[in-house]
């Protein structure tokens, strides 16, 4: 037995060190790679995957999406010379991001093609570095800490789900934005930057990995099954929420980043664009259109009504609107107006489907070569 005991306790060190150099060893090839980086990514540069979404589960949606981000850490066709590119830079949460439709059916990427080139024969190059979770803090600090080389003449964002999302799940733990205590290192906002700290590395990257599968947190599949289970999650949910939220601190803070995002982009040397953010919740919704919905929920076991929805995210965009109204150099798109609220354009809550991405790129592009001088024929300088 005493034996044995020590050849287990041999056995046991043997495998301690190894697994010690091996996690060493990988570490450093690491903290080699960060440290090559210049830019903090949103994307990792060079990332792909493919989807097979089930057109079972995704109305509007067939055949294989490949996802591909490029060497410059978007998603889009390469940019080269800017003297020759009128150059477009698309942020928001997975409304812009399009995960499960293919590089060719997102939004922005129909939007190149119906745009084509500016009068004065620049071709127009679509940068989207749009993420699944990300609101409009996260869209600032990506703004703020964009690649030099991108030089966006003009900068999309289409915002407020993720917003709402945040607040109503953090209900009495919400807190408002606080830029100067930012951390880009601790950030959900980019995948890859330049410093290198004990959160950049493979055993925290881990840990993060086992406490979201602990909390719950399902990444979303290839095929769309996370999509099913959430649905049925919402179906079949016991504890719902009716009464009306207090937006009031959360709206001011909503301004008071948007009125920041306004500043960066002039600081940026670019034109703004902000996209209201649509939906499909409305009143007497079909049985398969509620069927389809999971968005609203609180990151737990408690949902709240469609009407908190809509009220939510109806005071979000009229906040948009109110700063549109008050900076007159900006331009906006009311498209939670536009956007037929059918599952004819949306799949779920508000994730466009084939159909719904060609109408927004439409409605983008002939917003734009009416309204941007750079596209219209007959310049009209005054708004």
């Amino acid at each position: 037995m005493e034996n044995k005991i020590k050849v287990m306790g041999v056995y046991f060190i043997i495998v301690f060190i190894t697994v010690s150099l091996g996690l060493t060893f990988f570490e450093y090839l690491n903290y080699k790679k960060i440290s090559k980086i210049d830019y903090s990514y949103v994307w990792p540069p060079n990332f792909q995957y493919v989807f097979n979404p089930d057109t079972n589960i995704f109305n509007g949606i067939s055949g294989t999406s490949h996802f591909t981000i490029n060497s410059f850490g978007y998603r889009g066709d390469m940019i080269e010379d800017h003297e020759d590119e009128y150059r477009i830079l698309i942020l928001g949460g997975s409304t812009s991001e399009c995960l499960y439709l293919d590089d060719k059916e997102t939004w922005p990427y129909l939007l190149m093609g119906a745009l084509g080139e500016t009068v004065e024969g620049k071709k127009v190059i679509t940068m989207n570095i749009g993420k699944s979770g990300h609101g409009l803090r996260n869209n600032l600090l990506a703004l703020k800490y964009l690649p030099d080389y991108y030089e966006p003449d003009l900068i999309i964002i289409l915002t407020g789900a993720n917003d709402v999302l945040f607040r109503l799940s953090r209900k009495s733990a919400w807190q408002p934005f606080n830029e100067s205590e930012f951390d880009r290192t601790e950030s959900y906002t980019f995948s890859l930057t330049p410093e290198y700290s004990w959160k950049s590395t493979i055993v925290y990257n881990i840990y993060k990995s086992i406490e979201f599968k602990f909390k719950g947190v399902i990444p979303q599949d290839g095929i769309g099954k996370t999509l099913v289970e959430n649905r049925l999650k919402r179906q079949t949910a016991e504890n719902w929420v009716y009464e009306i939220p207090d937006l009031t601190f959360a709206l001011e803070d909503y301004e008071r980043i948007l009125e920041r995002v306004i500043v960066l982009s002039k600081e940026k040397n670019s034109s703004l664009m902000f996209l209201t953010q649509h939906y499909l919740y409305k009143e007497n919704m079909t049985e398969e259109e509620d069927a389809n919905l999971w968005m609203t929920y609180d990151f737990g076991d408690t949902y709240y009504s469609t009407e908190i929805m809509i009220y939510s995210l109806e005071e979000f965009n009229k906040k948009l609107l109110n700063v549109c109204e008050k900076n007159e150099e900006i331009f906006c798109i009311d498209l939670e107006a536009k956007v037929p609220k059918t599952s004819d354009y949306m799949y779920d809550d508000m994730h466009f489907n084939e159909n719904g991405a060609r109408f927004v790129a439409e409605e983008i592009s002939s917003f734009m070569k009416e309204n941007i001088p750079e596209f219209q024929l007959i310049f009209n300088y005054t708004r």
